[in-house]
């Protein structure tokens, strides 16, 4: 009787075991990054941002331009970047289901021209601490000189994600311009700086989000 108590105690524990503490089931994310003339891009860097918990995992593309997460299942954001080439951040959010595979529609990546500025830095909480998963906001603003001079500017608007490091990049013409960047995330107040790149520049940038209060 008591061994017979003792092995359903331990069939007891092993369920609850697998219940609560068990690995959580996963699906594929997979997709596939090419030149604008369907040539496979190499390394370029893959970043995908789960929506409930603002995680970031990161890969490479292979020799054949593809990429591949098993990941929990959830709604994820998908981000790009690629030396040479317009980077950006997909506006469908993926989902990913359990035991399944989701495949993410061939992104085409534009060439940049060979001489480019770069804004590059990284997202900080209040006390330091790096943030991964913020979504910076990047667009083309009229400088002082062209205000004055109500001259009309091209319109250029980019996003990115920042890394599990919190870092981020912006790669923009080589020529003299005011941009506009806003860096949001949830629980913390939004943050906009603007900065002047010239030409053949790398302009470091920061920014530091305060939590918003309960």
């Amino acid at each position: 009787m008591k061994r017979l108590c003792m092995t359903t105690l331990i069939l007891l524990c092993a369920l609850v075991a697998s219940a609560f503490g068990g690995p959580q089931g996963s699906g594929t994310l997979k997709g596939k990054i090419e030149t604008e003339k369907g040539k496979p891009i190499d390394g370029a860097e893959v970043r995908v941002l789960r929506s409930r918990d603002r995680s970031v995992k990161e890969a490479k593309t292979d020799v054949n331009g593809t990429f591949s997460f098993e990941l929990v299942p959830d709604d994820y954001s998908v981000s790009f970047d690629a030396e040479g080439y317009q980077g950006g951040t997909l506006v469908q959010m993926q989902q990913v289901e359990e035991g399944k595979e989701t495949v993410v529609k061939t992104i085409r990546l534009s060439k940049v021209s060979h001489r480019t500025s770069l804004i590059r830095g990284a997202v900080f909480d209040s006390v330091g601490a790096s943030l991964p998963g913020v979504n910076l906001k990047l667009v083309r603003v009229p400088t002082a000189d062209e205000e004055k001079d109500r001259k009309k500017v091209g319109s250029l608007s980019l996003s990115y994600t920042t890394n599990s490091h919190g870092e981020f990049a912006f790669r923009v013409p080589s020529v003299r311009a005011r941009y506009r960047v806003t860096a949001t995330l949830n629980g913390y107040k939004l943050e906009t700086k603007f900065v002047d790149v010239n030409e053949n520049e790398s302009v470091p940038l920061s920014f530091s989000l305060e939590p918003v209060k309960k």
